[in-house]
């Protein structure tokens, strides 16, 4: 028997048949985007004091309607493709990327130093040698996973010499999937895990315990990154995986990578790609850059809270990548 769709939730067929997600800018839009991201470097305003009105957008205004709406009640992301980055440098493109997310939401910190947007290239750390490194910061493998806020908007500058390919899929019809077939494992997924915070945490908390999927309000909102788990297993106070714990990742994992499920797309310089965290997890595959620091894979990133009232589960309110909508949204002292 067919169950009846949730927000969020797609298959790559479905999205092969609708294309409402993809978005391809004409001329018109890109000289829009142009004006406006020239305006706002005349202001000589500081990237994170340029608002709204200091990046006009008239027609193109449309198109964020058409964006928010898809996240809210569509399929829950979009890529756009033909962003005019090559008329600018990095530092100016990074005012593009502001001056849109000033349409889409507010953005919020990505990290406890309070960085607002990140650069996503190779710095050359690794993740397992340290315990601050986070995956963006390396050229490698990114497992799928979540970002922070309603939605990311990631704008890519500059392509690897070879490889990250990325890759997004609907949490939510990942999730419906284990519970058709494996209720235990979808029982298991809305218990407890703990995750390694890399010391991002607000309030200096090593780890923290949430579900990875949980149900409300009608909806299904998840919180995933298994690279956290398992590098929250060094913590001593931290109890061991069990087998239904691990046989329940592995499911997960391995239908995230399902090409059912999984989009993979080469984003290309002026592709920018915005996906709601609550209804998708998105991965990277590793890559191998070009010696230049120059010519490297740059990426540049937002995490965005938008204005609308989606119902957010209150066992994540204290997560360092939920907290600070829920403060937005005034759900928090």
């Amino acid at each position: 028997m067919k169950t009846s769709k949730i927000k969020g939730e797609w298959t790559t067929k479905e999205l092969q048949i609708d294309k409402n997600w993809l978005i391809n800018l004409d001329h018109l839009d890109k000289q829009e985007l142009f004006k406006a991201t020239k305006f706002a470097i005349k202001s000589n305003k500081s990237l994170y004091d340029i608002k709204d009105s200091d990046f006009p957008l008239n027609n193109f205004v449309n198109k964020i309607n058409l964006i928010k709406k898809q996240i809210q009640f569509g399929f829950g992301f979009v890529v756009i493709k033909g962003l005019p980055i090559t008329e600018f440098n990095d530092e100016e493109t990074k005012v593009m990327l502001w001056g849109l997310g000033q349409y889409l939401g507010y953005p919020e910190k990505q990290d406890k130093a309070g960085s607002l947007l990140h650069v996503v290239t190779d710095t050359g750390a690794s993740f397992a040698n340290t315990d601050h490194i986070r995956g963006f910061q390396t050229n490698e493998e990114l497992q799928f996973h979540t970002d922070g806020a309603d939605i990311f908007a990631l704008l890519c500058i500059r392509n690897a010499k070879k490889g990250g390919l990325s890759k997004l899929v609907s949490s939510v019809a990942i999730f419906k999937e284990i519970e058709q077939n494996r209720p235990d494992l979808a029982r298991v997924l809305q218990e407890q895990f703990h995750f390694d915070s890399r010391t991002q945490n607000p309030n200096d908390d090593k780890i923290q315990k949430i579900p990875i999927f949980v149900k409300h309000d009608n909806l299904i909102t998840a919180l995933y990154k298994r690279r956290y788990i398992r590098s929250a297993q060094r913590f001593e106070e931290v109890p061991k995986l069990t087998k239904l714990q691990f046989e329940a990742l592995d499911l997960l994992d391995k239908l995230c990578n399902d090409d059912k499920f999984c989009l993979s797309m080469n984003l290309s310089p002026g592709d920018l790609e915005i996906a709601s965290n609550a209804t998708t997890f998105h991965s990277r595959e590793t890559y191998e850059d070009y010696p230049d620091p120059n010519k490297r894979r740059c990426m540049i990133r937002l995490w965005l809270s938008m204005s609308y009232e989606r119902p957010l589960p209150e066992v994540y309110k204290r997560t360092r990548e939920w907290e600070p909508t829920f403060k937005r949204r005034g759900l928090i002292n």
